[in-house]
């Protein structure tokens, strides 16, 4: 068995660590932060964590820890930040290990948004996207309200947050007001109307010929933040058009590897977008092992060279949940507690779960954040009771 280190972020990595254990595959871990939930997890055999100031210091530090592992060991990344690590210090590393990620340029590519969405656009249908943002009077004749910011990169983020939306034409004008001198870190898109649940999103894996060999997807009823956010429940339901598009985007990359493909069904024209690439494995990777696709083990056994798992139909109608939050949303959108709850009372009776911190098996992860959670909560509260 080799030596397999994951590059841990979050729910991500977690999800990994658990569908290589079911396979018997012990993990070393390193994350970019002791609070990382994967220290709370009994499954890695060895744990590290970053603790430098910025990139240089985190990249220096990674590079060490990476100096002392044994040759021809695998490494797994989990978000776009070790992605781009791997991609600029290839050549140094691939000498002692073994990566699954696009190739540089690639890679360089789906991680800048704006260069992302105009090769993308030669492929399949997006959302209208201004790749260059030059005054108000420009997105206004180019996109139609609302319309939602993104930063180009993780190496972009100038606003603060994920993203902020703009509805109105004021709204706009404030936001050249604030954001006029970074710009060009940033891209414009055409929000596409419609609920939560016409978003999709495929979790898939492509060999060296850059085949789609594998498959699963699911329909997102809710996200966090509300509407804009991060999947938080979600049903796996198979898609033919979803995983047709996906194979016809990875043929034309040229991409090999895993990756995570979003998309979202225009209720205008009846026709799937595409939302965003993430090129590895996705936050929901243990949703897709828990309805027998494991992304994560064929990224293992194709970074061995050993033979791909034999393709299984995906189990449809398993709910995915990120309990803390679905449920913190859903109150931000001043949903009732007493009908969250049934309606979750209700669909655990009737339907499989997998949960993004729960497992039977490795439990402490979600103790550990329902503590911290709770203790944010009370603290918010007491917050709120001190103004009065």
């Amino acid at each position: 068995m080799s030596n397999t280190i994951i590059l841990a972020a979050g729910p991500n990595g977690l999800g990994v660590v658990r569908s290589l254990n079911l396979q018997g595959i012990k993990c070393q871990v390193i994350s970019r932060s002791k609070g990382d939930i994967i220290h709370q997890s009994r499954l890695p055999e060895l744990k590290f964590y970053l603790d430098g100031k910025n990139d240089i210091e985190q990249h220096k530090q990674l590079l060490g820890i990476l100096s002392n592992q044994p040759k021809d060991s695998i490494i797994i990344p989990t978000s776009d930040w070790f992605v781009t690590f791997l991609t600029e210090n290839s050549t140094e590393l691939k000498e002692n290990f073994t990566f699954i990620i696009p190739n540089k340029e690639l890679s360089e590519i789906l991680i800048d948004k704006a260069k992302e969405t105009e090769i993308i656009n030669r492929i399949i249908p997006i959302p209208k996207t201004v790749q260059s943002i030059i005054n108000p009077e420009q997105l206004i004749q180019t996109l139609s309200l609302p319309i939602i910011i993104k930063p180009r990169s993780h190496k972009h983020m100038v606003l603060g947050c994920k993203n902020i939306i703009i509805e109105t034409e004021e709204q706009l004008d404030s936001f050249f007001e604030r954001f006029k001198h970074v710009l060009s870190s940033l891209i414009a898109q055409e929000i596409i109307q419609g609920k939560d649940n016409q978003q999709w999103v495929c979790n898939c894996f492509f060999d060296e010929n850059s085949k789609m060999t594998q498959a699963f997807t699911f329909n997102r009823l809710r996200l966090s933040p509300s509407h804009y956010g991060v999947t938080s429940y979600a049903i796996s339901k198979y898609n033919q058009s979803i995983i047709d598009l996906s194979a016809k985007l990875g043929k034309a990359l040229n991409y090999t590897g895993p990756a995570m493909i979003e998309f979202k069904q225009d209720p205008l024209d009846h026709i799937y977008k595409y939302i965003e690439i993430n090129p590895r494995l996705g936050m929901c990777n243990y949703f897709d092992t828990s309805c027998g696709v494991n992304n994560a083990y064929a990224t293992y056994l194709f970074a061995k060279k050993e033979p791909l798992p034999e393709i299984k139909a995906m189990e449809e109608g398993v709910i995915f949940m990120s309990l803390y939050e679905d449920l913190f949303s859903r109150l931000s959108d001043n949903e009732s507690l007493f009908n969250i709850g049934k309606e979750y009372l209700v669909n655990l009776t009737k339907s499989k779960h997998a949960f993004i911190y729960f497992s039977w098996s490795d439990p402490y992860p979600s103790i550990k954040l329902g503590f911290i959670q709770i203790i944010g909560a009370l603290s918010s509260l007491c917050r709120r009771l001190s103004r009065k």
